[in-house]
């Protein structure tokens, strides 16, 4: 009977560690995800800007060729 309790903290301690290494996965991959949704974000933006230059330059490189 003694060696199943013991066994069985063994066995909690162990399943607390990798829920503990999970969990820290767990927020890296948020992490992560914020950031690519962030530079996602502003990558639209950059895009939006360039389009917008472009398209208000455009007259005038029509008029010069």
């Amino acid at each position: 009977m003694e060696t199943d309790y013991k066994l069985a903290k063994i066995m909690h301690k162990e399943e607390v560690q990798k829920d503990a290494k999970m969990s820290e996965r767990l927020k890296a991959m948020e992490k992560d995800l914020k950031l690519k949704e962030s530079l996602g974000q502003a990558k639209e933006l950059l895009w939006a800007n360039i389009i917008d230059s472009v398209n208000d330059i455009w007259p005038s490189i029509k008029v010069i060729f």
